[in-house]
């Protein structure tokens, strides 16, 4: 329900115009690197100039291609995340947790997300991308995590203050979107609307909300509200709240309300085996309807008993049990996974966490809390740098182009006007030669098409003389191919990595040029690369905030490709058991140094096919390496099926680093060689035998089977024929009846007949 907030309002106001007061400079530069890359590189005043003298201003975009290969190279270059099990977790619990991480961040919708980040960073110096939240679906109760892009990404705003590259660290950050009045009405009211002012200010005071900018010299098209829309402001703002931490007997770490719920759980379970051992009898003495815990000394309590808890006595209600504030942890026994843990320790900490409030004008439209604990709004930095008062410039990665890119322009414009007025019938003549009506009407149009130009002729016999045309100048051939020089050394990006071919004839002269072109791409790529490693400690931190009850999920396994999983299953009515359950533990995101995961896959295959070309046979040692690094979308059948080649002992010895003698076994002499042969040998003559009673086992279970066969048959026969005999039977005892009726018949007529004749 929208509120009244004007001071949450001027925060949020005022946090967003000191960032575009503060990146200025940068907010420019981003819009007029976009419009030159995808619009016109021309200027009004070189257009015009240029239209002055008969010139036509052509470009001829490279940049646009030049980063399009940047972003293509970028696309297929998955970053190396690794997810770090800190504490508190089992081996396949961190690997499940790995495995749900990497879904998430490596997964279609985040890679565009990626992408377009990534051309904002390329092309305007920087970019944004954010991690939200949403509903699975719109009937379900399940979350999932969201990545979104922005269209503008100038339209983001951070804090100054914030250390970080990826400034999610800081104590504010936000985004505003726009939205047309009408659809406002429809989502948060009529009302709400018609009191946002129809002003840039939106208060009584602009100068205040814009600070030492001016709103009248402002030249964007920015504004808090008009009659068109109004901007909706996300603010993100980072709160701090006072928390306790407590170290468990094994090994974990809970904060406040962690240690509450275990506290409630330990009750509930310490209850139930209370209740569990009375049922037993070990309590006979205690008097009906008295709990425990009232006792002064309660009885010991036995280790926790699976299954499910007997019902209480008659008079044995439950007792409420005490608030946390009222009971002290030394006569509490906790219980953790069934398992009695003790404090060992406590401490006060600080813990933050970040409201996500969503407001218009002076109106609070929303708030709510985000499961995690940095800014969720990443700041993706190509390549900046702070000048001395400490503002932070960003350079786009095709900033050195830009002035060779116009250099082409003007050359390829001046060639085109060269072109245009060469003319190749121009002559220098007198004005005898053409004073006739007809003739100087011939020669005033060039275009004129005749088998022969006619003149007249001069006192003088001065005939036209044929002028030659203008050609290019070779200068301006030499420029041109210099300008495209300085484009390909400014951006690093040759012709042979844009897929042309080079004068490379060997192998390595072509890897050293692809190198050569890696390290002017390997700052561009890395601050992609950082700023998704920060996406993942945001995901890595909202996974058990987001994913806190059970539900099915659909991950990417390494072995078996896309399969449904259950997490956090309950295994039991009272969740002393849970399976699958990422909420434990603590995790840590990282970039790993190096190639890409692509490159690095390339790489392998590379140094895997120079193996095979040395020793063919080899490939039955690692098939099911080869097939993992083969550039395919999905090749788990492939591996999984050229695994099977691969003996048993050498993918173990591939896991440990160690040969299978070295794992205990002892290489076998000659002599138990020919013995283990002799065995070999042996077992395979016995299972020729096994083979052979087995097919005679089966030979005589099918005579039997034809035997039974046979049998049934005659006894269908035998029964046909019972059946046949009962049949004539019936008819013969019919046939008998039928006659001694007709009999009787025929004697009553003898007997009437006789008596008539008396």
């Amino acid at each position: 329900m929208a509120s009244k907030a004007e001071k949450l309002a001027r925060e949020a106001r005022i946090a967003c115009e000191k960032w575009r007061q503060y990146f200025k400079y940068n907010i420019d530069q981003y819009h007029k690197m976009m419009g030159f890359v995808l619009g016109r590189q021309w200027t009004e005043d070189e257009e015009d100039m240029l239209k002055k003298y008969k010139k036509v201003p052509l470009q001829f975009n490279k940049l646009a291609t030049l980063v399009n290969s940047l972003l293509g190279e970028q696309q297929q270059n998955t970053p190396q995340l690794e997810v770090v099990p800190l504490s508190n977790c089992d081996e396949e619990t961190a690997s499940l947790r790995s495995m749900v991480v990497k879904d998430i961040m490596l997964g279609e919708d985040a890679k565009t997300v990626y992408q377009v980040a990534a051309f904002q960073s390329f092309v305007g110096g920087f970019g944004a991308f954010l991690w939200d939240t949403d509903y699975a679906s719109s009937r379900s109760f399940d979350q999932d995590m969201i990545p979104r892009h922005f269209k503008d990404a100038s339209r983001s705003y951070w804090d100054l203050g914030a250390d970080r590259v990826d400034k999610t660290d800081g104590m504010v950050c936000g985004y505003v979107a726009r939205m047309t009045r009408p659809k406002f009405r429809e989502v948060y009211g009529k009302d709400i609307e018609e009191k946002i002012l129809n002003d840039v200010g939106v208060s009584a005071s602009k100068e205040e909300i814009a600070l030492a900018t001016d709103p009248a010299l402002k030249n964007d098209s920015f504004s808090w509200a008009d009659d068109e829309g109004i901007t909706i402001n996300h603010f993100y703002k980072r709160k701090f709240v006072k928390d306790m931490l407590y170290k468990l007997s094994n090994g974990k770490t809970l904060n406040q309300e962690e240690m509450d719920e275990l506290i409630k759980k330990s009750r509930e379970t310490t209850a139930r085996l209370l209740e569990q051992q009375m049922m037993m009898g070990e309590y006979s003495g205690l008097e009906m309807g008295r709990h425990p815990m009232d006792m002064e000394t309660p009885p010991p309590l036995q280790p926790p008993m699976m299954g499910h808890p007997q019902q209480a006595p008659i008079g044995m209600e439950p007792k409420a049990w005490p608030e946390l504030s009222q009971v002290n942890d030394e006569f509490i026994t906790l219980y953790d996974d069934n398992e009695a843990v003790r404090i060992e320790g406590k401490r006060e900490i600080r813990r933050s966490k970040i409201m996500h409030y969503e407001i218009a004008g002076d109106y609070e439209l929303d708030k709510s809390e985000c499961p995690c604990e940095d800014l969720p709004l990443v700041f993706m930095d190509q390549n900046s740098y702070y000048d001395k008062d400490g503002k932070q410039i960003c350079r786009p990665f095709i900033i050195d182009a830009v002035d060779a890119q116009r250099y082409i322009n003007y050359l390829g414009t001046q060639s085109a006007f060269i072109l245009k007025i060469s003319r190749y019938d121009q002559f220098i003549a007198s004005k005898k030669n053409v004073q006739g009506s007809d003739t100087e009407r011939t020669w005033r149009d060039p275009y004129t098409v005749q088998g022969a130009l006619i003149y007249d002729e001069s006192p003088s016999g001065a005939k036209p003389e044929q002028l030659r045309p203008p050609e290019l100048s070779v200068s301006l051939s030499q420029q041109y191919e210099r300008a495209i020089q300085d484009l390909y050394t400014s951006t690093g990006l040759y012709p042979t990595q844009l897929g042309q071919q080079g004068n490379e004839i060997s192998g390595a002269a072509i890897d050293a040029r692809t190198r050569q072109g890696s390290y002017s791409t390997y700052v561009a790529f890395n601050s992609v690369n950082r700023a998704i490693s920060a996406g993942g400690r945001i995901v890595n931190q909202m996974v058990p905030r987001v994913y806190d009850t059970e539900r099915v999920i659909n991950l990417m396994t390494p072995d078996e490709g896309r399969k449904n999983i259950t997490i956090n299953q309950q295994m039991d009515d009272y969740a002393a058991r849970i399976k699958n359950d990422i909420r434990k533990g603590s995790f840590e995101v990282r970039l790993q140094a190096g190639p890409s995961y692509e490159g690095q896959k390339a790489q392998a295959l590379e140094s895997l096919n120079m193996v095979l070309q040395a020793n063919p046979q080899l490939l039955n040692l690692f098939a099911d390496l080869y097939a993992e690094n083969l550039p395919l979308v999905n090749t788990i059948e492939i591996k999984n099926r050229l695994k099977t080649i691969v003996p048993p002992a050498i993918i173990e010895a591939g896991k440990t680093g160690k040969m299978p003698q070295e794992n205990g076994q002892s290489q076998p002499s000659p002599e138990e060689q020919a013995l283990e042969a002799d065995i070999q040998y042996k077992k395979q003559q016995i299972e020729i035998k096994k083979q052979e009673l087995i097919i005679k086992q089966q030979e005589a279970e099918a005579k039997i089977e034809i035997e039974r066969i046979k049998l049934e048959i005659a006894q269908m026969e035998l029964a046909g024929n019972i059946e046949e005999q009962k049949l004539r039977y019936i008819a013969e005892t019919e046939r008998t009846n039928s006659d001694q009726a007709i009999a009787h018949a025929d004697n009553l007529v003898k007997i009437l007949t006789h008596k008539q004749s008396l």
